[in-house]
């Protein structure tokens, strides 16, 4: 298995060697530190509340860095009590409208929507590939899976800027959702072409989809570096990168509980990311021939409920 210092360069050119030169010393530099124990803290400071004037030129100033837009924001900007609660907004009513049975998880940065390769294997970046039962399923990947035949994947990227709770991508059961724990390293866009197996390292929450006519489907949430916290309205009570889990350095994944016969509506909200990060959607055959996915090759901005069908 990879170290976890290891890194792998992809698609360079003559003008952005130097470039990737710089971001591969500050990742390695990044590999030496303890990513979740800084995540959390991070998690710490984002979290804190000011006297009301206070946050308000905090909230101000904040929202102007990163350049989020407050309009589609269901409180108004004064009404954020943190950053945290700014990250992990909720939208006005019908500012994002479901179009189809098969539709974009989050808002974001659509990078792939294609067929696996041979096997199990995902495109990660050019030259990286990465194993999709590994993703799911963890380092233990023959274990407990039954049969597992991936047929395709739809991968969107969060920047810090965008909306950052994670829906229903279609309508289904959810019979299980896996913890799986792992590193917090970043997932943005020179990461994803550095790090060989981004997604397989970092922790993620895996939501095992069931169809009526027996297809399977996957909803994947990948943590990241800064904050790495994740939870589901399915499970209230969990919470990834917690203070257990600075003590915990366990790898084993785990199953979260669930309330019988749980069902979702396209569209119905999953899970909240505290900051950037991205998720990866998952089917198998028959899923595929039910859905459609549409293949998209080039990267294109989306926004939750955008149909991804032909």
């Amino acid at each position: 298995m990879p170290q976890e210092s290891q890194v792998k360069l992809a698609g360079q050119s003559s003008e952005n060697t130097s470039f990737f030169d710089l971001k591969e010393r500050l990742i390695m530099g990044l590999g030496l530190l303890p990513q979740n124990i800084l995540s959390y803290i991070t998690g710490g400071l984002v979290r804190l509340r000011f006297p009301n004037l206070i946050q308000s030129q905090i909230n101000q100033y904040f929202i102007w860095i990163f350049g989020i837009n407050m309009t589609e924001a269901s409180k108004p900007l004064a009404s954020y009590a943190s950053i945290e609660e700014i990250f992990t907004r909720e939208l006005s009513p019908n500012k994002r409208l479901v179009t189809g049975s098969y539709v974009a998880s989050a808002d974001g940065m659509l990078e792939l929507s294609r067929s696996a390769l041979s096997g199990e294997d995902a495109v990660q970046a050019k030259g990286l590939i990465y194993s999709l039962g590994e993703l799911i399923f963890g380092q233990t990947a023959d274990s407990g899976r039954g049969v597992f035949a991936p047929r395709w994947f739809t991968t969107v990227y969060l920047a810090p800027h965008n909306y950052h709770r994670v829906h229903a991508p279609f309508s289904c059961s959810v019979s299980k959702i896996r913890y799986i724990p792992g590193r917090l390293w970043p997932v943005n866009r020179p990461a994803v072409r550095a790090i060989s197996r981004l997604f397989c390292r970092n922790e993620r929450l895996v939501f095992d989809c069931q169809f009526e006519n027996g297809a399977k489907a996957w909803v994947v949430m990948v943590g990241a570096f800064n904050v790495g916290r994740m939870v589901t309205r399915l499970n209230p009570e969990f919470v990834t990168n917690s203070l257990a889990r600075q003590f915990n350095w366990s790898h084993a994944a785990r199953e979260l509980t669930l309330p019988a016969n749980t069902t979702v509506a396209v569209g119905d909200e999953l899970g909240v990311f505290m900051l950037g990060s991205t998720t990866v959607v998952v089917m198998d055959e028959l899923a595929v021939n039910t859905l459609k996915p549409r293949e998209i090759l080039t990267t294109e901005a989306v926004s939750m409920g955008h149909s991804l069908s032909v």
